[in-house]
C-alpha cells in the first residue's frame, strides 16, 4: 500500500492546523488554524496514526465557559434595565454557548458597548487562556477575583483555578503555588483528593519552582530544521524528535498533548542528571498518580536552546513499560514557546520557521492541548489534536451528538495504556471517519468511538 506524505505545521500562537499532501503545519501565537489541503490520494490509515483525535475532551472548555457564567443572568437581573444593553445580552448568550470562535469573532464589535464590566472580563479571560494570550488572560482573571468575587457566585472558584493555573503557565511559581495553596485550603476537608488534585498540583508546583525562573528560548533568526523520526509504538506510531539535555541526546516522542513541561522516565532522568525539585505531584492519566518534578539548565533542540525546562519524572510502571518505553516526552512549554513548528513527513524532519505565519484561526487550547474545530455531517465541532496518542477515537460526545453514526456498529473491547496504567473500554469501530478542516475533506479509518 503506498505511503502518503503528511505535513503538518502547528503554529502556537495564532493557534491553527494545516495539513497538506506532505506537512503538517501547527501555530499557537494567537491560535491559527490547522488547514487540510491535498488530501486525496493519501493512505488513510497511515493519515489515521498521525492525527489523534479524542473527542471525550472536547467539553473541556465549554465546561470552564459555563462555570464562567453560571452567574450572567444574577448580574444582568440585578443590574437596572436602563443599564443594560443589547450588547450586555448578545455577549452572555455567546458566553454560555461556550463557542470560543464565535466569542472570538463577535467580542470586538460588542466589547465598547458592553456596560457589565465582568462579562468583558470573563470574556477577555476565556479568550486568553483558550488563543494563548497568557499576559491578556492574568489581567482579566486578577482582576475578576479581586474585585468581582461576590458577583461571581458558584464561579468564584472556577475563575480562581483558572487564574492559578495561568500563573503557572507564566511562570509566576511562587503565585501560583500561593493561589493553589488558597484553593487546597478551601476544600481539602470537604472535597475527596480526586475533586481537587488539581489545586494540589499547582501548589505542589508553583512552591518548588517558586525560586525558578520562567522558561525562556533562544534561537537563530533563521529557519531551524530538525530531523524527524516516525517509529512504531503500540497500534500506531509516534512522532520523535532529538533533544539534548546536559550533553545527553536522545529521542523525545513530540506530543501535543503533554498538557504541562515534559515527561521523563525515571532511568533518564538519573541518566542526565536532572535537578529533582519534589515528588508526590499529582498527575491525570488513565488514573490520577504521583511523579517527581525536575528541572535543568536547558534543553536543546538542533540550535534552539529552551532554558529552566520542567520535566514529570515518572516512576517505572511495568504493566506500561510492557506496551510501550521512552525516555522523554516533549510537550506543552517548548511547543508554546517555539510558536510555530512544521511536520514535514516528505522530508522526514520537523522545521522551525523564524517569521511566523498568519491567518484565522481554527484551533483553540484547552487544558493547554489544541483542540481544532472540524466539521462532521454539517455539524461543527472540536477534537483534541494530541499527536502522542498513537490512534484516533472519538469519545462518548461523539455517540451522543451522531447517534445514527454507530447504531449499528458491533461493540467490542479495546485497551489504552498511558501514565497510570492500563484501561479498557467497550467501543464500536467506524470503517470510516469522514470529516473537513478548513474546508478540505479528510478520511480517517479504522476510528473507535
Amino acid at each position: 500500500m503506498k505511503k502518503r506524505n503528511l505535513k503538518v505545521v502547528f503554529n502556537i500562537f495564532y493557534v491553527r492546523c494545516i495539513a497538506h499532501l506532505s506537512q503538517i503545519q501547527l501555530t499557537l501565537e494567537s491560535v491559527l488554524p490547522c488547514k487540510t489541503n491535498n488530501l486525496a490520494g493519501m493512505n488513510p490509515q497511515h493519515f489515521n496514526t498521525y492525527f489523534a483525535f479524542d473527542f471525550t475532551h472536547t467539553i473541556l472548555m465549554r465546561y470552564y465557559l459555563k462555570l464562567s457564567v453560571l452567574f450572567i443572568s444574577f448580574i444582568l437581573g440585578c443590574n437596572h434595565i436602563c443599564s443594560q444593553t443589547i450588547a450586555d445580552v448578545r455577549l452572555a448568550e455567546i458566553l454560555n454557548s461556550g463557542d470560543l470562535f464565535r466569542l472570538k469573532a463577535q467580542y470586538p464589535a460588542l466589547k465598547d458597548s458592553v456596560r457589565v464590566k465582568m462579562l468583558k472580563l470573563v470574556a477577555e479571560a476565556q479568550l486568553g487562556c483558550g488563543f494563548n494570550r497568557l499576559e491578556s488572560a492574568a489581567t482579566a482573571l486578577d482582576s475578576l477575583c479581586l474585585h468581582h468575587q461576590e458577583e461571581l457566585g458558584d464561579a468564584a472558584t472556577a475563575m480562581a483555578s483558572l487564574r492559578a493555573m495561568t500563573l503557572l503557565n507564566l511562570g509566576r511559581y511562587a503565585q501560583a503555588g500561593k493561589a493553589g495553596e488558597e484553593l487546597v485550603n478551601k476544600f481539602k476537608d470537604v472535597a475527596p483528593f480526586e475533586s481537587i488534585f488539581s489545586y494540589f498540583f499547582i501548589e505542589r508546583i508553583g512552591k518548588a519552582l517558586a525560586d525558578t525562573p520562567a522558561p525562556y528560548m533562544e534561537r537563530p533568526d533563521r529557519d531551524i530544521t530538525v530531523p524527524l523520526k516516525c517509529d512504531s509504538a503500540g497500534r500506531g506510531y509516534h512522532f520523535h524528535i532529538p533533544v539534548i539535555v546536559n550533553g545527553i541526546t536522545k529521542d523525545y516522542v513530540f506530543d501535543t498533548g503533554c498538557s504541562f513541561g515534559n515527561f521523563v522516565s525515571e532511568k533518564y532522568a538519573k541518566e542526565v542528571g536532572l535537578r529533582i525539585l519534589s515528588d508526590s505531584i499529582p498527575v491525570l492519566g488513565v488514573e490520577i498518580g504521583f511523579v517527581k518534578l525536575a528541572t535543568a539548565d536547558s534543553l536543546q533542540v538542533g540550535e534552539i536552546i529552551h532554558h529552566n525546562p520542567i520535566f514529570m519524572v515518572a516512576p517505572p510502571d511495568q504493566e506500561v513499560d510492557s506496551i510501550f518505553t521512552f525516555d522523554g516526552i516533549l510537550g506543552y512549554h517548548f511547543i508554546r514557546d517555539v510558536k510555530e513548528i512544521i511536520i514535514d513527513n516528505a522530508s522526514r524532519s520537523f522545521i522551525f520557521p523564524y517569521r511566523i505565519s498568519d491567518g484565522e484561526s481554527n484551533m483553540f487550547l484547552s487544558g493547554n492541548t489544541p483542540q481544532i474545530r472540524v466539521e462532521y455531517d454539517g455539524t461543527p465541532f472540536d477534537i483534541v489534536f494530541d499527536t502522542g496518542n498513537v490512534k484516533s477515537r472519538l469519545g462518548n460526545a461523539f455517540a451522543w451528538m451522531f447517534p445514527e453514526a454507530v447504531s449499528e456498529l458491533t461493540e467490542h473491547q479495546s485497551r489504552y495504556g498511558g501514565f497510570g496504567g492500563v484501561s479498557y473500554a467497550k467501543v464500536v469501530t467506524l470503517p470510516k471517519f469522514r470529516f473537513s478542516c478548513s474546508g478540505q475533506p479528510v478520511t480517517l479509518h479504522q476510528t473507535e468511538v
